[in-house]
């Protein structure tokens, strides 16, 4: 779960805009206070502001202003003075100036702009307004009208277009209309790589994509590929012993040609499923925190290895006992301990149990743990930082267990981690941030593997047999994804995101809803948070699954209409407790609500009827 949360925060970078006055723009003020020479204290929004304004105005009336100056002094003139009542806008006015039709509608929505308090130029407004009229279907149109504005996207088409398509498409059905356009034709080497990538998103088993993966890690290896190699070496594959070069020349001394791995397809897939099972659910700070105990734990072993060999470990210079005392009590701070554990051999969570109890007993040290006890954890800790893959590495990783997970039995857990790892990376999510990124830590072109998005506008562009208008649709909808996926202000996150439901056998898109404190990386914060699952299933139809997490406590409520639904998942209940716990978490409620029941308690009896549903209390 924490690999998830993690993950998804990671997918957007729009954070909200501050809201600064720019030449030409409209914005909504109330005066506050009236000084001389025609200056006033206005407030707009949550900032207030001096201005220099073209006419008297009165003090607690609100007023619409066109920014005419920013620097040295802010300048604004007056568009459209309050009426009788202060707070009250000529609207009627305002639609005038922009060459819009006076009508109940557009006197609405101009209120609702308006109430917004976000800065706004003519033409913008003139745009939001024709969007909204071109449009078939006018009431959702206002609505993501309303959200671009509020959001401080631009307003043009491409926007609206890309929000339109995450509010009105599925990923499920556009999805199916490409591969069908694509169909058993001859295909360019650009849609071959599409079908590919939509049969992976569509968790379709896809031909020749086993000897596809392993002829592109023997191809890397040959070329000198150290990503792949070190990948390999973390998974057991290649002996740690070995550099790239001389793996290479021993390679080439059992097989000359080179020409086929010197390993087999079962024995890449099982390790790699294995190292797999190994990567920790950490954050980058605790994932910090955690190299900084075990740095400071080599350096204690070092100083302590000098000693006579009946030294104890309160023998050791106090300097270096505190350093690792205080780097291991954050890590017990952060509550990272019970994400390692599922990780560790017995020996070392019995070291860590002696460890936590002399934390606060300091002159406890002296009955703590011998040498030989603090080196076989030290190595433990040392085999398992070391199993952690990069980011690149993550990426082969999911990509070519994907492809060989016929030789291997994945758990459903693994399965569904792998898909959404997948479609994270493959459909385009996260192409612009990366970009913006290699752009500045580097001045040579920027080489980046192409996502599906990146395909579709080649083919837009080149030709492809997947019609503009489908391609269209499916890039406005990975577009319309990402602008509404996030929602962030200082203390919180929430993200939304959709994502094709096929490999769950759900007969529409997942639709899930996550949202809680951040953390110290900015995420959200994995021991405290709130995730929503909305999906349409092939026999339990609309779901809807609710996980509320406090301090790593999880309580589960599942929504259905099926009387039924507390007999269909208690045979799995145990499964979930023994998920959760490998997983640092703890099962702490699990309810079934039938939905129709609920739907029908009216306010008299709601408190009464909440108590009647199906609660399973771990």
């Amino acid at each position: 779960m924490d690999h998830l949360i993690n993950s998804l925060t990671r997918l957007s970078t729009h954070a909200a805009l501050p809201v600064e006055p720019k030449s030409g723009q409209l914005v909504k003020g109330k005066v506050i206070q009236s000084l001389q020479d025609n200056k006033v204290v206005v407030n707009m929004g949550k900032k207030s502001v001096e201005a220099i304004v073209n006419q008297p105005l009165i003090k607690g009336s609100s007023y619409l202003f066109q920014v005419e100056q920013v620097e040295p002094a802010l300048v604004l003139r007056t568009v459209s003075l309050s009426e009788a009542r202060p707070g009250q806008l000529d609207l009627a006015s305002l639609i005038k100036q922009i060459g819009v039709k006076e009508n109940k509608d557009n006197l609405s929505l101009m209120k609702a702009i308006v109430d917004l308090k976000v800065p706004l130029h003519k033409k913008d407004l003139a745009q939001a307004f024709k969007l909204i009229q071109s449009s078939a279907n006018q009431p959702l149109a206002r609505e993501l009208l309303l959200h671009i504005i509020s959001r401080k996207m631009p307003i043009q088409s491409s926007v609206y277009s890309a929000l339109s398509a995450k509010y009105t498409e599925e990923y499920s059905q556009v999805l199916s209309d490409v591969e069908q356009q694509l169909g058993k034709k001859s295909l360019s080497a650009s849609d071959e790589k599409i079908k590919s990538m939509v049969q992976t998103l569509r968790a379709e088993q896809i031909p020749k994509s086993e000897s596809a993966t392993l002829n592109k890690l023997k191809y890397e290896l040959m070329n000198g590929s150290s990503s792949t190699f070190e990948l390999l070496k973390k998974a057991g594959i290649i002996d740690a012993k070995h550099t790239l070069s001389s793996f290479q020349q021993n390679w080439s001394h059992q097989n000359p040609g080179m020409d086929r791995l010197p390993f087999t397809k079962e024995r890449v897939a099982s390790s790699l499923q294995q190292l797999l099972q190994n990567q920790l659910p950490l954050s980058p700070s605790e994932n910090q925190t955690i190299k900084q105990w075990v740095h400071t734990s080599e350096k204690l072993l070092s100083v302590w290895a000098q000693q006579p060999s009946n030294t104890d470990f309160h023998m050791v210079s106090q300097q270096t006992r505190r350093q690792w005392t205080e780097t291991f009590r954050n890590v017990v701070a952060q509550n990272v301990m019970r994400r390692l554990t599922p990780h560790l051999q017995e020996s070392t969570k019995l070291f860590i149990d002696k460890a936590v109890t002399l934390l606060g007993h300091d002159r406890g040290e002296r009955n703590s743990f011998s040498r030989t006890e603090f080196r076989s954890f030290l190595s433990d800790m040392q085999n398992l930082i070391g199993k952690q893959v990069s980011i690149d590495q993550q990426k082969l990783l999911v990509h070519s267990l994907q492809s060989l997970s016929q030789n291997i039995t994945l758990s459903d857990k693994d399965r569904m981690w792998l898909q959404m790892k997948a479609m994270m990376s493959r459909i385009g999510f996260n192409d612009e941030h990366v970009l913006a990124k290699a752009f500045k830590q580097t001045e040579a072109p920027v080489q980046t593997e192409s996502s599906l998005k990146t395909l579709l506008l080649k083919g837009l562009n080149e030709g492809s047999e997947v019609k503009a208008e489908t391609a269209n649709r499916l890039i406005n909808l990975i577009n319309g994804t990402q602008l509404a996926s996030y929602s962030d202000n200082p203390q919180t996150l929430q993200i939304t995101l959709q994502f094709p439901g096929d490999f769950i056998g759900a007969l529409k898109d997942v639709h899930m809803n996550m949202e809680g404190r951040k953390n110290d990386d900015g995420q959200i914060d994995s021991d405290y948070c709130h995730v929503m699952f909305y999906l349409h299933l092939s026999q339990l139809e609309e779901t809807i699954i609710d996980l509320n997490i406090v301090e790593r406590r999880v309580s589960v409520v599942v929504y259905n209409e099926n009387p039924e639904l507390e007999k269909l998942f208690k045979p799995y209940q145990k499964k979930l407790e023994e998920g959760l716990e490998i997983a640092g978490y703890e099962l702490n409620s699990l309810r079934a609500r039938v939905t129709s029941e609920v739907s029908k308690s009216t306010d008299s009896n709601k408190q009464e009827e909440a108590e009647e549903g199906v609660d399973i209390r771990i």
